[in-house]
């Protein structure tokens, strides 16, 4: 039970950046294609796993750098020693 906390939202965020990459390499590939005569769009899948797994390591890191903000004691910036004010 405790793997499925962390692996069903890890395979939607890739299922998410899948779809979005694979359509957007598909749509572009497609103009590429009628313009040049390449065979740009083929390459579609892959592109979308590549995104995909953009994407988990982005939302990884950003969990991260979130989580050791808070433990830090919150994401408020202090100011320096030196710069207490007027004196």
């Amino acid at each position: 039970m405790f793997v499925l906390l962390f692996a069903v939202p890890a395979l939607l965020v890739v299922v998410v950046g899948y779809v979005i990459g694979h359509g957007l390499w598909a749509w572009i590939g497609g103009m590429v294609d009628a313009g040049f005569g390449t065979s740009v769009a083929s390459a579609a899948e892959a592109a979308g796993w590549g995104t995909g797994l953009l994407a988990l390591a982005a939302t990884v890191r950003l969990a991260v750098l979130l989580r050791r903000r808070r433990a830090s004691g919150g994401g408020a910036r202090r100011r320096p020693p030196w710069d207490d004010g007027p004196g």
